[in-house]
């Protein structure tokens, strides 16, 4: 099994390697590294608390987050939960304040439903999670963003590796402004759509390290980004 798992590890990377490679000339290429750790109460609340450092085109700093997530099961496959984010970002109008960071803040909450544990199937994740977001920022207009995500996800039986796929789309509420002769109209828009493709490694019951390789697509904006993300989490 530990050989397998070391084959497919290392056959992931060199895809990640290839991808990335043949596709940095055309658009960005972020590095997400986090860890967290999570604790569940009496499994009807959890909390998670997470830190991720961000990178763009591999070395240069983007932004590093700290998160706080709480969440409740409500009913079998139903889930709420309730989020808070802030960033240290690298502040592009330090000329205003001489500041070379600025801080962002995001409060979020949504719903996370499991269509398949409706029928008790245990191994295999078919998710929908619904999330509104709030973020406020220092020198740019604050964002309203309704998210909605697609999860599929399989654990392998006997063996470490849970292969998943996603797909989500943002949607901004505030996305246009029109100033027209007496009123200003604000109007709403997709902003992006985000996939990703990896695999969780079960370290031990308590341990998984998540590895995966995203593409962002921001309408309206050349700043797409290929996104190669390692993540370490530990339960409590």
């Amino acid at each position: 099994m530990a050989a397998h798992s070391v084959f497919f590890i290392r056959r992931f990377f060199f895809c990640i390697g290839i991808t990335l490679i043949s596709n940095s000339f055309y658009s960005q290429v972020s590095t997400w590294m986090g860890i967290g750790v999570s604790h569940s109460f009496h499994k009807l609340f959890n909390a998670d608390l997470g830190y991720e450092y961000r990178l763009k085109n591999t070395s240069e700093f983007d932004k590093s987050n700290v998160e706080l997530k709480f969440s409740q099961n409500w009913h079998k496959g139903i889930e709420t939960f309730v989020k808070y984010r802030n960033s240290i970002v690298g502040n592009r109008n330090s000329a205003l304040n001489l500041k070379p960071f600025t801080y962002d803040n995001r409060v979020s909450f949504g719903l996370d439903i499991s269509f398949l544990k409706f029928l008790d199937i245990k191994r295999t994740k078919l998710n929908w999670v619904i999330t509104q977001q709030f973020d406020s920022y220092q020198f740019k207009r604050n964002s309203s963003m309704l998210r909605n995500k697609i999860l599929f996800k399989h654990d392998v039986k006997d063996f470490p590796l849970s292969p998943f796929v996603s797909v989500e789309h943002f949607y901004r509420w505030n996305r246009d402004i029109v100033y027209a002769d007496d009123e200003i109209i604000i109007s709403g828009g997709t902003n992006a759509w985000r996939y990703f493709i990896g695999t969780d490694i079960e370290i031990s019951k308590k341990q998984r390290l998540m590895l995966s390789l995203g593409f962002r697509d921001r309408i309206l904006s050349t700043n797409d980004a290929f996104i190669l993300r390692i993540n370490y989490k530990i339960s409590i």
